[in-house]
């Protein structure tokens, strides 16, 4: 349905860390800044893998109120805040100009939110042009990809495209091919509460947040496949 545009993939030396970063700096967040990642309020709540980077449909049990999100020692969320929520009204406009409402999507749908900014994404961006050329089998699955700034204070094309410009240039330079949704300003990176990117969030037809998973570079195992299965899961389960 929503199938188009061609995207390219190169690894660039910007941040390593893609968690939101600070406006004045390309460098990814410091570690500082990042909430803690096994205090000892985490062991006794629930036990947690050692890295953030599995297929999750629920969140583990709330911490005290107040309390910062989860992570791992890199940094990856362990929760997603809109998991079992509604996807929220997202409006935009695609890469190749055309309008975008979230009212449209009425299958499946896996939708990326990265920024060519964040070296973690960069190093997902083989990945995702698989899982989009995988998706594109499946006639109950579809793909959003959405491009997001590392924060409102770093918009221009310099910090978000870098050495390329522009999402054109980065796109033209490999040959990927699937959609993509331009978030100029992070309102929708805010509206869908991303912690974290790369992030990659599934949604049912009827516009529910059934599952949240982070990068695939670091992942163990088949990363596509095993989402793959992931998501077959879970649609079986719906049915």
């Amino acid at each position: 349905m929503i199938r188009s545009l061609v995207a390219t993939g190169a690894l660039i030396t910007l941040a390593c860390a893609c968690s939101p970063a600070p406006a004045q700096s390309d460098a990814p967040a410091a570690p500082a800044s990042e909430p803690a990642a096994q205090t000892e309020d985490v062991a006794e709540a629930a036990p947690l893998p050692e890295d953030a980077t599995g297929f999750i449909t629920a969140n583990p049990p709330p911490l005290a109120d107040g309390a910062e999100i989860r992570r791992d020692d890199y940094g990856r969320p362990f929760e997603y805040a809109l998991l079992g929520q509604k996807l929220p009204h997202l409006t935009g406009t695609m890469m190749d100009g055309t309008a975008f409402d979230s009212d449209s999507l009425d299958k499946w749908t896996v939708i990326d939110v990265w920024g060519i900014w964040c070296g973690d994404c960069m190093r997902d961006a083989p990945y995702v042009a698989a899982l989009s050329t995988a998706i594109d089998q499946d006639p109950d699955l579809d793909f959003l990809s959405i491009h997001v700034p590392a924060s409102a204070a770093r918009v221009s094309a310099e910090e978000m495209f870098g050495k390329y410009g522009s999402l054109d240039a980065y796109f033209a330079e490999k040959d990927y091919s699937y959609p993509v949704l331009v978030d100029t300003d992070t309102s929708l990176r805010s509206a869908l509460k991303i912690a974290w990117t790369p992030s990659y969030i599934l949604v049912s037809p009827d516009g529910v947040v059934k599952g949240y998973r982070s990068e695939f570079a670091a992942a163990k195992g088949e990363p596509i496949k095993d989402f793959l299965k992931d998501i077959a899961q879970v649609k079986a389960a719906s049915n």
